[in-house]
């Protein structure tokens, strides 16, 4: 699957001949997050520089304060995402912008932005949904006599280049939610914990899923 890489994406990566998008690649000031979950595991983020500095170290703020101790992932859709946190509910009141370099890919830690440009910090995002998963929605919206990146215009008001969603294809990812979501960082170690998590398939888990802690560096 892997084709060539769009120039766009690899422009400012910190290992460019690697090929690899800039949110995979270790970069001078990035930050640590481990987020412990019971009975499951750690999974270590890296989190990104970009334009939204403010809302990471909000976010870094708010895992210092063990705002997100004792919280849960209270809704997790098998095998595409998993929110966490708290106050689900809460209105969205930080203004946010998603940043055009960063991409929704597997393992990255998002936040959602509404309609009106806002998110919130009490809960957090993490998406699943591998290249696999990816290629059985592409092959289904093709059967229907679509293409792929039409599906995602029209259905998400997302437009992506095909080259974009070659890199999709390659690292897993929600490319509909490109656009409508600041991507906070990339999970780095523990994908075996959050695609052990990613199976359980309820809006609402009957066991929960605690996050005991999140630790920063």
């Amino acid at each position: 699957l892997l084709l060539v890489m769009c120039t766009m994406l690899l422009t400012g990566c910190g290992n460019s001949d690697q090929g690899k998008p800039v949110q995979f690649e270790k970069q001078e000031g990035q930050r640590l997050v481990r987020i412990n979950i019971r009975d499951f595991g750690a999974v270590t983020f890296r989190l990104i520089p970009n334009e939204q500095e403010e809302i990471v170290n909000g976010f870094i703020d708010k895992c210092k304060s063990g705002f997100y101790n004792g919280t849960s992932f209270y809704n997790i859709i098998e095998d595409y995402l998993m929110i966490g946190g708290r106050d689900q509910d809460a209105p969205a009141t930080v203004s946010a912008k998603a940043s055009d370099k960063l991409y929704p890919f597997k393992g990255s830690l998002c936040l959602n932005i509404s309609g009106d440009g806002k998110c919130s910090l009490n809960s957090f995002i993490i998406i699943t949904i591998d290249k696999g998963q990816l290629d059985n929605i592409e092959e289904l919206v093709e059967h229907k006599g679509f293409t792929f990146s039409d599906y995602i215009k029209f259905g998400y008001k997302t437009e992506l280049s095909e080259e974009e969603l070659t890199v999709f294809r390659t690292y897993g990812g929600a490319p509909w939610l490109y656009g409508h979501t600041v991507v906070l960082g990339q999970a780095i170690e523990g994908m075996d914990v959050l695609e052990n998590i990613s199976k359980i398939h309820t809006d609402e888990p009957e066991t929960e899923i605690i996050i005991d802690s999140i630790e920063t560096d």
